[in-house]
C-alpha cells in the first residue's frame, strides 16, 4: 500500500486523509505466474495497480493470435505502466476486449471504476487526481500509435528498444513482436541484420523520446 500511496501523492499532491480515503477501497490479491486478473467478456468494472511483480495486458484476434498491448512493472527500483485495466470498453459501459494475466507472481490492488468515479467526484483534488491517471493512459496509447503509425518493421523495433528496452527482456520473442506489429520471422530477421551491422542504426531523436516512467 505505501507503493501505491507514493505513487498517488506524486500525481497529485493529497492530504493524508484523503490518501487514506482514496485507498480504503483498493482490496489487496496476490496472483501466482499465468492466473487471469481479467479475461475478455468480464465486466470492465475492474482498475488494477500492481504493487510488485509483471502483469501483461493482451487481446485475442479473430484467428486466435496474442497481441501483447503493455506490461505493468513494479520493482524495489521503479515502476512502469503500474495502472492497469480496460479504460476504453468502462468508458462505454461495454464488457472487457482484454486480458490481463500475472506475467510472473504479482501483488496487486484492486478497485472498482465505479466508486473511484464517485470519489473523483468528491473533491477537485480527487477530479485532479483522476484526470491525470486516464490522461497518461490515454497519451500513453495515442503516443505510440502515432509514432509506430508511418515506420518500417526495423524502425518500429529500434523505437520499442528506445522507448522500453525491459519490453524485449521480459516477453517472448513471440509476444515482443506482436507488440510492435511485426511477424515473429521478421523480427529474427532484423535482430540477425542488426548483429551483423559494424554501426547499429539509430533513430531521429524525435522518435526517441521515453515512456513516462515513476519512481517508487
Amino acid at each position: 500500500m505505501d507503493y501505491l500511496k507514493k505513487h498517488l501523492r506524486e500525481k497529485v499532491d493529497l492530504t493524508d486523509s484523503e490518501l487514506d480515503k482514496i485507498t480504503s477501497i483498493f482490496t489487496k490479491k496476490s496472483y501466482r505466474k499465468g492466473e487471469e486478473l481479467l479475461s475478455m467478456g468480464d465486466s470492465s468494472s475492474k482498475f488494477y495497480y500492481v504493487s510488485s511483480g509483471i502483469l501483461r495486458t493482451y487481446s485475442i484476434d479473430t484467428t486466435g493470435h496474442e497481441q501483447t498491448w503493455a506490461l505493468h512493472i513494479n520493482n524495489s527500483k521503479f515502476q512502469i505502466d503500474s495502472f492497469a485495466g480496460d479504460f476504453s470498453q468502462y468508458y462505454y459501459n461495454l464488457d472487457s476486449e482484454i486480458f490481463i494475466e500475472a506475467y510472473t507472481d504479482a501483488i496487486v490492488y484492486e478497485a472498482n471504476f465505479k466508486i473511484l468515479d464517485k470519489i473523483y467526484e468528491s473533491s477537485f483534488n480527487f477530479t485532479k487526481l483522476g484526470l491525470k491517471i486516464h490522461q497518461e493512459q490515454s497519451a500513453l496509447l495515442v503516443k505510440r500509435i502515432k509514432i509506430f503509425k508511418n515506420l518500417t518493421a526495423k524502425e518500429k523495433y529500434l523505437l520499442m528498444k528506445n522507448l522500453s528496452p525491459l519490453y524485449e527482456k521480459i516477453l517472448t520473442n513471440y509476444q515482443f513482436a506482436t507488440i510492435i506489429g511485426i511477424a515473429p520471422q521478421s523480427l529474427s530477421r532484423i535482430k540477425k541484420e542488426i548483429i551483423k551491422t559494424p554501426k547499429p542504426p539509430t533513430l531521429p531523436l524525435a522518435y526517441c523520446q521515453p515512456i513516462p516512467k515513476t519512481k517508487p
